[in-house]
């Protein structure tokens, strides 16, 4: 008997002994522990979406890409598939499974690494959310108790919840929403039982089983996961065999929509009103006005025009490559192309390889899927002179002065589509180009292009390329005349001029293009033609200070230098400076600012920021606090709208009769005008219809000379009309409106004045009222011996 007491003392001390190990474990484990307020204020990183105004989505920005969904519109199917892959007895334990840990233990002591895993689901959220990654036995414990908290403290539903918003499951997704939308391009409401039972086999090893990486072995654990929902009753037979003999379709993941210079000034506003903290994990939603066949339509347009230039230049010595590199370097093409044959586009550029050339000069090429005969190409070769003055090295001289000045088999070319089935040989474009556009109805921003081959976060050359826009500064001096009293029919003087400087041998000769003089011209006719003396003359009689002062109208980021050759644009602007500028001419004289981003929400719908163009805000001069928001308040009116509307119809007639003609084949009325730099350094056209304004830019992006043709009208209009003939396809054909204030008087478009008896060319040209001439142009045959009269045309000494 004595034995029998001695044990059981000794087992109800060791008991005692235990439970106290335990409550001071217990208490040393739980001391610390992380509140569970984590669980109950659950605001995870969420991934922001960008929509455009039909509802598409365009892009997405995300350091953890989730979509949080309430835990009613998670498919009941789906939430089985996990609970059988992952915690079969979810319902039952209250936190922990001591039978799945000691079957895990064993499993893994007996392969002697862990091939398995006890942990319930609500450990798995009590380490994601509370805890480390650690792997030992304290972190074990303590999530252990965290476990049993969470149980205590949340129900199943909600565990659960958390559970499948937050795990990670491959492919950058976190959360079922998320996995759905990145592996199947569907909402959760949309998934088949086969692929929620994929999508359950993830979270063991999202690498391992990753359907997209391997296939086979993702297509195992899924069937393994429906079969095992078959046996707990989860799902019957039927509907488990349908779901194996399911193919398992994976979709690529979407390409983004939202492109080009268009997408970075989308992000580059977003983070600079928000922050990129906040636009990466606050799941915000974004609605923007943006058009994917317009920047399409913006980027062929472009890529067109630069290639078009670009066959007028110096063909540059290509690389050559020896015959036993021929088959590895096609083999390369074809895997970076896909191994899908490169499309015919006209604006989509591809290598080829010359296996031979014919005694005549006729090329036989080989693009890695196609061969074709080009003949003998028209293009002239670059010389060793231009490459020493470029500073070549001299081992590249030595090298390319041992090749003859044509093309030899193992030459690696670029070919491009010639609009007929065919190809045309090309080269990697020297030139660079930037076009941006925007609708004037809507007050949006209709495209942005950032260069030929614009790579996002690159150099975006519409709002970062300081270049001087030559003439196609010219309509805002001439606006300025208008203001100071002029009129489209004042007479200046386009004649010769000298300035000298401060020695004999430091003087400036501006000078016209082609050199030559029309002597007196109308206001009109000195724009149309872009005539240098003219507008030196016009700035020379308004003054500098009062040209500085005018130019504060405009959204110019800068202040402009004090002199002359200001009239001829000698100054840097970008191509988004110039072209918001233009909008207020365009506008009636109306300073605003084109939208990007119309409206932003938060993750629970309310609207943080919302955007209306100032030309067309209705509401926002009611509302205090929208007012506040500068995207929400009225335009400015800066510029008169009836010299507004004079230097539109002005610039009208550049493409009516000037230097913009080649515009004419977009068959509506325009206002535009050319802007040439010294040299043809650079290329502009700058041209608006009542609805859209359009500015292209063309020039190399370190400034050097494009050849002598390569004026504002051969280098940059092009691209303008290919893009406004997109632009306008689907809308109606609208004349510019003179508002209040603007009469109509025929003229003699030579002398300005009244037509006279002997006046051959009269046009109907508009005023200011009160300012049109009222004397008529002398006859320049008397019939009589009479002395002409005093005055008129002829009597104004010129």
């Amino acid at each position: 008997m004595r034995i029998f007491f001695l044990i059981a003392k000794i087992a109800i001390s060791l008991s005692l002994l235990a439970a106290m190990g335990l409550t001071i474990g217990y208490m040393v484990f739980s001391s610390n522990l992380p509140a569970l307020s984590a669980l109950s204020e659950y605001q995870p990183p969420l991934v922001t979406r960008v929509y455009n105004t039909k509802g598409e989505l365009l892009a997405e920005y995300a350091d953890e890409h989730r979509i949080i969904t309430p835990f009613d519109e998670i498919p009941k199917q789906l939430i089985s598939a996990f609970l059988a892959a992952e915690d079969q007895q979810f319902y039952e334990h209250p936190g922990i499974n001591p039978a799945r840990i000691l079957s895990a233990a064993m499993a893994n002591l007996s392969a002697g690494h862990t091939i398995q895993g006890g942990s319930t689901i609500t450990q798995q959220v009590a380490k994601n959310f509370l805890l480390s990654s650690e792997r030992s036995y304290t972190r074990k414990i303590r999530e252990a108790i965290l476990s049993y908290r969470i149980e205590q403290a949340f129900s199943k539903e909600d565990i659960l919840y958390l559970y499948l918003n937050q795990i990670y499951l491959g492919r950058g997704s976190y959360g079922v929403a998320s996995a759905a939308w990145r592996y199947f391009h569907k909402p959760l409401r949309e998934l088949t039982l086969a692929e929620c039972a994929v999508l359950a086999g993830l979270p063991k090893a999202p690498g391992k089983y990753a359907p997209h990486i391997n296939p086979e072995k993702a297509l195992q654990r899924r069937n393994t996961i429906l079969q095992m929902m078959r046996d707990l009753g989860m799902v019957d037979k039927q509907a488990v065999a349908q779901a194996i003999a399911e193919p398992m379709r994976i979709s690529p993941l979407e390409e983004t929509k939202l492109a080009n210079a268009y997408a970075d000034q989308v992000y580059h506003e977003l983070v600079q009103r928000f922050g990129e903290e906040t636009l990466r994990r606050q799941g915000l939603t974004i609605i923007v006005p943006y058009d994917i066949e317009a920047e399409r339509a913006a980027v062929s347009a472009l890529r067109s025009g630069v290639l078009d230039v670009e066959r007028r230049q110096f063909y540059r010595y290509p690389v050559s490559h020896a015959k036993s590199e021929w088959d590895a370097l096609l083999k390369e093409w074809r895997s970076a192309a896909g191994n899908t044959a490169p499309s015919l586009g006209e604006d989509n550029l591809f290598p080829a390889l010359v296996e031979s050339v014919d005694k005549n000069g006729d090329l036989h090429v080989n693009d890695g899927f196609r061969k074709w005969r080009l003949s003998k190409p028209k293009w002239n070769w670059k010389t060793i002179a231009d490459y020493k003055e470029e500073g070549a090295s001299e081992a590249t001289l030595a090298t390319l002065q041992q090749r003859p000045r044509q093309w030899i088999a193992g030459d690696e070319i670029r070919l491009q589509g010639d609009g007929k089935s065919g190809v045309r040989l090309t080269q990697d474009p020297s030139i660079e180009s930037a076009l941006y556009a925007i609708d004037l109805e809507r007050g949006t921003v209709l495209a942005r292009v950032g260069g030929f081959d614009y790579q996002i976060g690159g150099f975006d050359r519409v709002r970062q390329a300081q270049r001087q826009p030559g003439s196609a500064f010219k309509p805002f001096l001439y606006t300025s005349a208008l203001a100071s009293g002029y009129t489209p029919a004042s007479i200046v003087m386009d004649t010769p001029l000298v300035f000298e400087g401060q020695s004999n041998d430091d003087y400036w000769r501006p000078e016209n293009y082609k050199d030559k003089f029309a002597g007196p011209v109308t206001l009109r006719n000195a724009l149309e033609h872009s005539r240098n003396l003219a507008s030196i003359k016009v700035l020379q009689n308004i003054g500098v200070q009062r040209f500085l002062n005018d130019l504060q109208a405009y959204p110019f980021q800068r202040n402009f230098p004090a002199q002359l050759a200001l009239a001829l644009g000698a100054t840097e602007v970008t191509p988004e400076e110039l072209t918001e500028s233009y909008a207020v001419l365009a506008s009636g004289g109306q300073r605003w600012k084109p939208v990007a981003v119309q409206q932003v929400q938060d993750r629970t719908g309310k609207t943080l920021f919302r955007a209306v163009a100032g030309h067309r805000c209705q509401i926002c001069h009611a509302d205090p606090v929208m007012a506040v928001n500068e995207s929400m308040r009225p335009a400015e009116q800066t510029v008169d709208p009836v010299n507004a509307f004079l230097i539109t119809h002005m610039m009208e007639g550049v493409i009516e009769h000037g230097t913009g003609r080649r515009a004419l084949a977009l068959k509506r009325p325009a206002a535009g005008k050319t802007g040439t730099t010294n040299k043809q350094v650079d290329a502009w056209f700058m041209g608006y219809t009542p609805q859209v304004l359009t500015g292209v830019w063309t020039g190399r992006d370190s400034p050097t000379p494009m050849g002598r043709s390569e004026t504002g009208a051969h280098a940059a209009l092009p691209t303008w009309l290919a893009a406004m003939q997109a632009f306008h396809q689907e809308r109606e054909k609208k004349s510019f409106t003179p508002p209040q204030g603007i009469e109509w008087v025929t003229i003699d478009t030579d002398s300005g004045l009244l037509p006279g008896p002997d006046s051959k060319d009269i046009s109907l040209e508009a005023f200011r009222t009160g300012t049109a001439p009222t004397e008529e142009t002398q006859s320049t045959n008397p019939t009589t011996t009479e002395p002409a009269k005093e005055g008129g045309f002829f009597g104004l000494g010129l």
